[in-house]
């Protein structure tokens, strides 16, 4: 069983980790990243409607105070997190929008201290200055090839911010409701919040090109309900903690996915600050266990 846990949680963050790649190949000048993220939701919402209809049917009948958490989980947090998070691939190469998203732990160390009062450890002060230097060094901030968009690194940095609320606030959620059943209610109003503010994508549809509609589909596959349902499954069988330290593959495989895929290039200073960053994620997740 210990196996299988395994094998879920590495392909589940090799999945995620191919997500900037069917974004940057799927907007276009007239179908902006967001109007991407809304499509892959329609797509994903239909699928796991019937997922939930026909195996957890009684679990989406829910209580308003629950129903009232979803909706921050997933209005706030997750719509925020990945309009932000993909939006930083149309001024970011993959690899870097990707370590943007994963400073996230620091961040939750961080906030914890400042607004609940939580010990900030040697070893959490230790990764959340390495996490910053990482960045540093992928960035290459003080070389002479720092080409990066401020506006893109704004975005991917603000996509941890709300990913980093997320984890914090999911505290708060019930239980007893199956994870399944909370990617449904989450995706679904974060799409009536995004056809809200983005009304005219409506008016877009008829003009999908099948380009953008095939990486849209393949991001409601490959990105949201195959790595989530295998993370579930790697989470039941051998905890979070563990899941969580093997979801930092994540960031070696967006990295490669972008230099064979993309053609992005990457210097010994962003290789560097990449393994950091990592090490750093793995070192916050151990102090949580302990």
């Amino acid at each position: 069983m210990h196996i299988r846990g395994y094998i879920y949680a590495i392909i589940s963050a090799i999945f995620f980790g191919s997500a900037g790649i069917f974004v940057k190949n799927g907007y276009s000048n007239n179908f902006t990243p967001v109007d991407l993220l809304m499509l892959q939701y329609i797509i994903a919402g239909v699928i796991l409607f019937f997922i939930c209809l026909f195996k957890y049917k009684k679990d989406l009948s829910l209580n308003s105070t629950t129903i009232k958490k979803l909706l921050i989980q997933g209005a706030i947090g997750n719509t925020l997190m990945t309009v932000f998070f993909y939006s930083s691939f149309k001024y970011l190469e993959v690899s870097v929008a990707t370590m943007l998203l994963y400073t996230y732990p620091a961040m939750v160390a961080l906030f914890s201290f400042l607004f609940f009062g939580e010990k900030i450890t040697r070893r959490k002060a230790t990764a959340i200055i390495g996490t910053f230097l990482g960045c540093v060094l992928v960035l290459n901030i003080f070389s002479f090839e720092f080409n990066f968009e401020l506006k893109g690194i704004l975005f991917g940095i603000l996509s941890a911010v709300f990913y980093s609320f997320m984890n914090i606030y999911a505290q708060n959620l019930v239980d007893e409701v199956p994870p399944i059943v909370v990617t449904f209610y989450t995706t679904i109003f974060s799409l009536l919040v995004l056809i809200i503010f983005n009304f005219n994508f409506i008016e877009k549809l008829p003009y999908v090109t099948l380009n953008s509609l095939s990486n849209a589909a393949l991001l409601a596959f490959f990105c949201e309900i195959i790595p989530l349902t295998l993370l579930y499954g790697a989470i039941k069988y051998i905890g979070p903690v563990i899941t969580s330290i093997i979801s930092t593959l994540e960031i070696p495989s967006a990295a490669i996915f972008s230099y064979f895929i993309m053609g992005e290039k990457f210097t010994l200073n962003q290789i560097s600050g990449i393994v950091i960053i990592v090490f750093c994620v793995i070192l916050l997740k151990k102090d949580d266990k302990n």
